[in-house]
């Protein structure tokens, strides 16, 4: 019966819950993504805000309304999904040794999350990031995006003392 169902051009609402925990036969494309996500999204009723922004290399923005409307960035790339946020600039932090060594001692116990630096336009950014497989569940991508989110506003307040914003 599972298997007649599976073959459907058009799968129940129960099977469409076991796909989304499927691990992917082909990876993920960007586009392929984002139409993906808007369809679990708006099926599950998610608080998620998508908008494909197209380019050479396409990225997906994810706005959090439950997270400050906190902006998260997911791309697809070789065999790597990407996705990040912004925590603050380099410039708005006071003692860059202690806050780099504050960043080091929280990534451990910040659970599929990490801490980096890169430079945007000449200027350093620390970012919050995670990393899965093309090939992941939509479900998965889900629980990283919003785990990622949760992560993000945790290391601001752990880090707040070092912060200094405009």
């Amino acid at each position: 019966m599972l298997e007649m169902s599976l073959r459907e051009p058009v799968l129940s609402p129960s099977l469409l819950q076991i796909k989304d925990y499927a691990a992917m036969t082909q990876p993920w494309t960007t586009p392929a993504l984002f139409d993906a996500l808007e369809t679990h999204v708006a099926r599950e009723r998610l608080p998620m805000k998508l908008a494909l922004e197209p380019g050479s290399e396409p990225t997906i923005s994810i706005h959090l309304p439950e997270h400050g409307d906190l902006a998260i960035h997911l791309a697809a790339s070789g065999q790597q999904l990407f996705v990040s946020t912004p925590l603050c600039f380099g410039s708005e932090v006071n003692d860059r040794a202690k806050f780099n060594d504050a960043c080091l001692r929280l990534n451990p116990i910040n659970p599929l999350s990490n801490i980096g630096l890169q430079s945007f336009d000449g200027e350093d950014v620390y970012m919050v990031f995670g990393e899965l497989s093309t090939r992941s569940p939509i479900a998965n991508i889900v629980e990283e995006i919003s785990m990622l989110a949760d992560n993000t506003l945790q290391a601001a307040q752990a880090l707040q003392s070092f912060i200094q914003r405009a």
